[in-house]
């Protein structure tokens, strides 16, 4: 590993990744970037309030760029209150501050009832938006009931009433119809209720946006002037039967699509295995975190060329904690993290952002 650098550049030789030390404040040097996402927490005064309490114990670290992310309520408050003529005249910091989003929606306005577009965001002095979080990617699911109400359309009593409904029509299908009339048959009663069960469990785990939601959305955001922080990672499942890169070269192929070579300096990606995230969980070893920021870096190398991949920063998400926030920054191809449960204590969050720093 090499020496946690605050500002870096990074090449590729012998076919492998590395970080150069840079001089702080060098417009081309790499910066890494501490992003705090608060989910569904703090009304939002109490986000000022803690913002204010990083602030003063990040005071004059100008060399790392710093992030929050509020629920939709907070933004404006917390946007009122990080001016960059405020924080540089308060605590010696600034234009290395940024305002985050949570999420967006992929279309600027309509019937969309308790979405937010990306233009709103925007307006509001929105600097980057966070998508793909695995949050919405794994968990809607267990949450809105969508797997329960499947599991229900394959009782008895709903398949007997949607077999009279279709046998209704004109032309009906009757594939359709011959499936149905199976599955009532006396002898297949165990199959149905088997069925029912596993697609329940099977939705509970993964229903949530679809890659291409994500993509719409990720278009928007970006055509709105807002940055993107893209998320990417693997549930337990696939981590254990070893398509981790099949999943991740999935979701940033769809993710990225019709991004532009130019437009990925507006890009941000981040790791976030979904095993390790939640309380209770281990965060991914150092070197599962290390192959797997490689493997995203060769593949965006593969899709926009070696000097954009060189330069993409790509955060790592799972249990950051200020224990281990220096080992994870050693490593070449980890360009900061996306930070949950510390980012809600300052004194926890200074740290993963004062990293390789004496404590304040």
């Amino acid at each position: 590993m090499c020496t946690p650098y605050r500002n870096y550049y990074r090449q590729r030789t012998a076919n492998q990744w590395r970080k150069i030390p840079a001089e702080q404040g060098d417009p081309s040097a790499i910066r890494p970037f501490l992003a705090g996402n608060w989910k569904m927490n703090l009304i939002p005064l109490a986000g000022v309030a803690l913002a204010a309490r990083i602030f003063d114990l990040c005071r004059d670290v100008k060399d790392v760029d710093m992030g929050f992310a509020p629920p939709f309520t907070g933004l404006s408050t917390l946007a009122d209150y990080i001016t960059p003529d405020f924080l540089r005249r308060e605590y010696g910091i600034g234009r290395n501050v940024f305002l985050l989003a949570q999420d967006t929606f992929f279309e600027s306005k309509g019937a969309f009832t308790g979405e937010i577009s990306a233009d709103m965001l925007a307006a509001i002095g929105v600097d980057r938006v966070i998508i793909g979080h695995s949050d919405r990617r794994a968990n809607l699911g267990k949450y809105f009931g969508f797997s329960s109400s499947v599991a229900r359309r394959l009782s008895k009593e709903f398949l007997t009433h949607s077999l009279k409904r279709l046998a209704l029509r004109e032309e009906p299908d009757q594939k359709v119809l011959a499936t149905i009339e199976h599955l009532l048959e006396e002898q297949h009663s165990d199959v149905l209720a088997g069925l029912a069960t596993f697609l329940e469990a099977e939705l509970n785990e993964r229903a949530g946006e679809s890659d291409e939601a994500i993509q719409r959305k990720v278009q928007a955001a970006l055509s709105n002037g807002l940055q993107v922080i893209l998320c990417c990672g693997e549930n337990r499942e696939a981590h254990k039967m070893n398509e981790t890169f099949k999943l991740l070269e999935r979701q940033i192929r769809i993710g990225l699509e019709g991004v532009a070579r130019p437009t990925m300096s507006e890009v941000i990606i981040a790791y976030e295995p979904i095993w390790a995230i939640g309380e209770g969980a281990n965060p991914a070893s150092l070197e599962q975190i290390a192959t797997v920021h490689d493997f995203i870096r060769n593949l965006l190398m593969d899709l926009y060329g070696e000097q954009i991949a060189s330069r993409v920063r790509i955060l790592y998400g799972g249990n950051v904690k200020p224990d281990n926030i220096v080992s994870m920054m050693q490593l070449a191809g980890v360009d900061g993290a996306l930070v949950g449960g510390a980012s809600l204590n300052a004194a926890d969050f200074a740290k993963i952002i004062r990293f390789g720093l004496p404590d304040a």
